[in-house]
C-alpha cells in the first residue's frame, strides 16, 4: 500500500508564501531543523494531506543532492509500509531506468527516505517508518 504523505513546496520567500496560503485558509505550524528558532518551513495543520512550505536552505538540508531543490519545484512524498518495501520499490524503479536522486537513507527524523524522478523529472520522495 502507498499513501500520499505530504506535498513539499520549495519557495523563494517563506513568509510571502505562508501569507499567500493563509489567505486560502491554510493554517501552519513552524518547523526548524533544530526544533526551535526562526521558521525554516511551515507545515499545514488543516489540509488533510500535509503541505509543507520549505525554504530553499531547509530543502537543501534534507536533500543534499545535486541539482539542489529550487524555488518553484514541488515534491510529493509517498509513504510506504516498511523500509524493505521502500528499498524494493527503489530497486524496481531504477531497474526500469528511473533516475535515483537520493538513495534510500535512514534520516534523523526517524524515517527511511529516498528521492526518485518521475518520467517528467518531478521529484518523488519515498518515506517509510524507521526499522
Amino acid at each position: 500500500m502507498v499513501a500520499v504523505a505530504q506535498i513539499n513546496v520549495i519557495v523563494a520567500d517563506l513568509e510571502r508564501s505562508r501569507a499567500f496560503y493563509a489567505l486560502l485558509g491554510v493554517t501552519f505550524s513552524a518547523r526548524n531543523r533544530h526544533g526551535d528558532g526562526v521558521a525554516e518551513a511551515w507545515v499545514s495543520t488543516n489540509t488533510g494531506v500535509t503541505i509543507v512550505l520549505h525554504s530553499t536552505a531547509f530543502a537543501a538540508w534534507w536533500d543534499e543532492t545535486a541539482p539542489q531543490p529550487a524555488a518553484g519545484g514541488p515534491q510529493m512524498d509517498l509513504e510506504l509500509e516498511s523500509p524493505a518495501q521502500l528499498d524494493e520499490v527503489v530497486a524496481k524503479l531504477t531497474a526500469i531506468g528511473a533516475t535515483l536522486v537520493k538513495p534510500p537513507t535512514d534520516m534523523p527524523w526517524g524515517q527511511r527516505f529516498s528521492i526518485v524522478l518521475d518520467p517528467d523529472g518531478h521529484r518523488i520522495g519515498l518515506k517509510a517508518p524507521a526499522q
